[in-house]
Formats: structure tokens, C-alpha cells, sequence
């Protein structure tokens, strides 16, 4: 393996430790020089357990004392009867919190806490990557599947005690082993909410981040080779809750450490989807404007698609969900979805319909609009309820202006206060407050305007923009 600096600054032979040209930690990374360097391919980044009796006992310690998150992605083969991500006690039943792939044979995942338990209402794919995490916020228990809420339930809190017994793929019960591939494993001593889970599960962490318990990225050895020369795994966390390989054969392409761990989703292609723009910006701060690619299990069937993010404007993260670039071809039914698999940010494009699913969080999240020119004629916005890119009616105004492009001001005959509503008259997409009336301040539109009447009052120094050529839509 070759030489890279880490995020000291420093040259490193440690691959863990690269950083590369994003500026996030992973096997790629760049040499002193500046250029780009590569590990051997080599180079391991799970840890395989072969179902039978792989195991890894961790340190004892006080790794849960009220709210926590426990993370992993899994690559299950079979759903053995509560097959084990952790389990950490003090025997069976003795102050046990431990977090199952599977609940009894469901292929659900399930989570106990101090006696009580309960199963998350979707299932895993057998042989097929997946993130999974349970968070513990008071009494209030949270299943998450891909970053997507699965189920909750309430239980006790988990007690500030020293466990003895604590164990990553295996029972303290006796239930069976683990027949499943891991990578990053994390617990923390807080509640993450989903966004935090969705922004972070893709990418590698320092280590330092605030309220991290233990973090194992399974990043040791040589893929399929003889590594039985390593008998521990690394907490890369401060705490340094190392952990003894039991069992582990660590030759060959089972029981040992293997490169099929989960690919870091840059989004640069679309093996390495992430979720959104937003997403890609947390976890690789240097991505500049362009084609991203992004997957949820609510979008195009699962199947990854290809959008357009500005990576720059207040930050970067924003996806574009609209371009009307000419008013011909725009009907109501496509105002949400045309060209969906095509993004451009110059001719007619809709992924409206799946904002929704792609903003940063429920409540909290911005939207972007400009037009005629990028950061022209709009600005960007918080929605401070629960809203929806799809409502029907216009009474999402509950908004905060964040940033005007331009010294234009709110108008009947312009940009009204309230978030873009959906509707079945003359202003598809529109903020108007009659969208049949007065509807100016529609992002797509009938026929007639040059692409939909935009700015014709409240005009600001700029000059009113009733026919602006182009307007964008983005979300955060």
C-alpha cells in the first residue's frame, strides 16, 4: 500500500487514514505532491462472520447510560433466530442492550433494552447491503432502515452500569452466531435524529466527533489474505474499547477481513449513491457543481438517479428538483415528474414529486428559487412546519426568508409569502394565493408567458422579471 496524507496534514501508510480529494477520510487519498493515489486493492474494509462461531468480544465498560444510537451497515446471508449486530450485558437478561438484524427469524431488525423488546416493521434483503440504527430518546425507542424511520416503541432506559459481557455477532443468551458481513459499527451516547442518521451514514469519521462511544470501521488486514496476524479490532474512538477476534479462520474469503464492505457514497456514480446533495456535502466538503447520483427506496423504485446539485450557493447541498426553461409541454400531471431521469439544468426538468423524500428533514428544511439568472429574482427559504412539495392548497406560509436575491418584496402580483403549492388551474407550481386569479409568482404555468409569469410587481431595484426565460427550483 503506498504513502497518503492524513487530515494532519501528515504522510500516512495507514489507509484508513487517507483523505482524498474531497476532503473525507477513505481508501482513496492524495500524496504529498497533491496527486491522487490509490490503496492495493487489497485492502480490507469489513469484517466477514461465518455464522457458526465468529465473534469479537469487546472490553468491558459503561457504553450505555440514558439516550443512545447504535449504527451498522449489514450484508446478512441467512436470518438466524436473533442473529446479533451487538450484544452487551451481563449474561442473559443482566442489563442486556442488544440489537438484532433480525428479529427472531423475521429478517426485521429488533431491539432490546433492559427486557424489553420490539421488532421494526420492514425487512431486510438477504445478500444485499443495508444500514441500519436504533436510537433510544428517554423512553422512546426508533428503528431506522436506510436512514428511513422503521418502527418505535416504548422501553426503559438503559442503566448507567458496567457491562462485562459484550460482544459484536454474538448472544448472551446462546441464540445463534452472526452469518453476516459488518461495516461501521458505531454507538453513541445520544439520540441522533433521522437526518443526522441519513447526513452521516455514508461516510468515514475521524473518530473526535462529539458524543461517540466506540467505532469500529473494520478497515484491518488484507481482503482474503493470511491475516492471522491480527487478532485484535481497533476503537477508533477515544475510549479505546478494543476488541479480541474469537474464532475468526482470518484466511481466505470467509471469516476474515474482506473488501465488500459498504461503498462511501460520494454520489459520483451510481454505485455510490447518496441521498441527497445535502447529504454529499456533509460527508464530502469539496464537491463542487454537477451530476450526483442519489437512491431512496421512495424514488424510481429504489433505483438510482442521476441529479443536478449546486455544491456552492449559502454552503452547497442543494438538489435541483425544477427547471422550466419554455412554456410549451408543461401539463398538470408532469409539472411534478417529467424527464425525471434526465436532470438538466437549461431545458424542462421536474422531480417535484420526489422532494418530499430528498429535503433534509420533516421540519427545518430550505428550499431555493432563482430565475433569469442563478441567484437572481428569488432567494432561499425555510419551511418552519412539517410541509410538502405537493400540497394542494396555499396554505403553507409559515416561511422564513433566509436569503432575497434581489430587493424585490412580496406581492399579489409576484412572489407571495408561502412555500410553492401544487395545483390543478392556471399556476401548476405556484406561491400565488389564487393560482386561477392573479398568478403571478408561478414557477411552471399555462400557456402564454416566457416560461410563467414571475415578478410583475414588488419589483425591487432590479426591474420587475414578469417573463424570465428560466427559473430553478432546489431543495436542502
Amino acid at each position: 500500500m503506498g504513502q497518503a496524507l492524513n487530515t494532519h496534514g501528515q504522510v500516512t501508510t495507514t489507509v484508513s487514514d487517507y483523505v482524498n480529494k474531497n476532503g473525507a477520510r477513505g481508501i482513496s487519498g492524495l500524496n504529498n505532491h497533491g496527486a491522487p493515489i490509490t490503496a492495493v486493492t487489497g485492502n480490507a474494509d469489513a469484517l466477514d462472520f461465518n455464522g457458526v462461531d465468529n465473534y469479537v468480544s469487546l472490553a468491558p465498560g459503561v457504553y450505555f447510560s440514558g439516550d443512545f444510537t447504535i449504527e451498522c451497515w449489514v450484508f446478512p446471508r441467512s436470518f438466524e433466530n436473533w442473529a446479533r449486530v451487538i450484544d452487551f450485558g451481563n449474561g442473559a437478561g443482566g442489563n442486556n442492550v442488544l440489537f438484532a438484524y433480525t428479529y427472531g427469524n423475521s429478517g426485521a431488525p429488533g431491539l432490546y433494552v433492559e427486557g424489553s423488546q420490539f421488532e421494526a416493521t420492514q425487512t431486510l434483503v438477504l445478500n444485499q447491503w443495508s444500514h441500519i440504527a436504533a436510537t433510544l430518546s428517554g423512553n422512546t425507542a426508533t428503528i431506522y432502515i436506510n436512514g428511513i424511520a422503521a418502527g418505535t416503541a416504548e422501553v426503559p432506559a438503559a442503566l448507567n452500569v458496567e457491562r462485562q459481557n459484550c460482544y459484536i455477532g454474538k448472544s448472551n443468551w446462546g441464540d445463534p452466531y452472526a452469518d453476516a458481513i459488518f461495516d461501521e459499527l458505531r454507538i453513541w451516547n445520544t439520540a441522533k435524529t433521522e437526518s443526522e442518521i441519513r447526513s452521516s451514514m455514508n461516510h468515514v469519521l475521524t473518530g473526535n466527533e462529539t458524543d461517540l462511544v466506540a467505532y469500529y470501521n473494520f478497515d484491518q488486514g488484507l481482503a482474503g489474505a493470511d491475516n492471522t496476524g491480527i487478532t485484535s479490532l481497533t476503537d477508533h474512538s477515544p475510549n479505546g474499547y478494543d476488541g479480541t477476534l474469537t474464532n475468526f479462520t482470518l484466511t481466505g474469503t470467509t471469516s476474515n477481513w474482506v473488501r465488500t464492505g459498504h461503498l462511501l457514497a460520494d454520489g459520483t456514480t451510481a454505485s455510490a449513491a447518496s441521498s441527497s446533495a445535502y447529504a454529499i456535502k456533509q460527508a464530502f466538503p469539496a464537491s463542487t457543481d454537477g451530476y450526483y447520483w442519489i437512491k431512496n427506496p421512495q424514488i424510481n423504485a429504489g433505483a438510482p438517479i442521476q441529479i443536478y446539485a449546486d455544491m456552492t450557493t449559502d454552503g452547497g447541498g442543494w438538489t435541483l428538483i425544477m427547471c422550466n426553461a419554455a412554456n410549451p409541454g408543461w401539463t398538470y400531471e408532469n409539472a411534478i415528474s417529467l424527464n425525471s431521469t434526465s436532470p438538466s439544468i437549461n431545458s424542462n426538468y421536474s422531480i417535484v414529486g420526489w422532494a418530499d423524500y430528498i429535503k433534509k428533514s420533516g421540519t427545518g428544511f430550505q428550499y431555493m428559487i432563482d430565475a433569469a439568472a442563478r441567484n437572481s429574482n428569488g432567494g432561499i427559504w425555510t419551511a418552519n412546519g412539517n410541509y410538502t412539495f405537493l400540497n394542494s392548497d396555499n396554505s403553507q406560509t409559515d416561511i422564513t426568508l433566509n436569503t432575497s436575491f434581489g430587493t424585490w418584496t412580496y406581492d399579489d402580483s409576484g412572489i407571495e409569502q408561502r412555500m410553492p403549492w401544487y395545483s390543478d388551474c392556471s399556476g401548476f407550481i405556484t406561491t400565488s394565493a389564487d393560482c386561477g386569479g392573479s398568478w403571478w409568482g408561478s414557477l411552471v404555468a399555462t400557456e402564454g408567458w416566457g416560461p410563467a409569469p414571475w415578478i410583475g410587481a414588488g419589483c425591487g431595484e432590479e426591474g420587475c422579471q414578469p417573463n424570465p426565460g428560466i427559473i430553478w427550483y432546489w431543495v436542502r
